[in-house]
């Protein structure tokens, strides 16, 4: 970073659209979602996450939101994320929110949640190359 202040005004502008969102949506489409309040955050996370690749990897220009418009969602869904981790969120217990685990993967290090995203976009990625083929 060049500048704190560039990181104050992104910080700034992130809450603003959180309020406004927030207003617009409510509480309950996050605390009500399917599968739980932190799996509906992880189906949004990873759609953004499916559109940017795909935006980064065939270089389009997007239709409708921007690149930044993005990001910004994303980081916005990673504070709500918090938000319901530490039940700060309405509609969400004032417990912390532990994800159950059917199973343990084992392995000596640890796979990051984005791990798993990485390697489906680039499933997808190489899919589609194959497909303008």
């Amino acid at each position: 970073m060049k500048d704190k202040q560039d990181a104050e005004v992104i910080v700034n502008r992130l809450l603003q659209i959180l309020y406004k969102k927030h207003e617009d949506y409510g509480p309950l489409n996050i605390a009500g979602a399917p599968g739980g309040p932190m799996n509906g955050l992880r189906v949004r996370m990873y759609d953004k996450l499916a559109r940017l690749n795909n935006l980064i990897d065939t270089g389009d220009t997007p239709n409708y939101e921007s690149i930044e418009d993005t990001l910004i969602d994303l980081a916005n869904y990673a504070i709500i994320g918090l938000l319901v981790q530490r039940g700060q969120w309405k509609g969400v217990t004032n417990e912390p929110i532990v994800e159950k685990v059917n199973h343990v993967k084992k392995s000596s290090s640890p796979e990051r949640p984005t791990d798993s995203v990485s390697r489906q976009a680039k499933r997808a990625s190489s899919n589609r190359f194959r497909e303008v083929l």
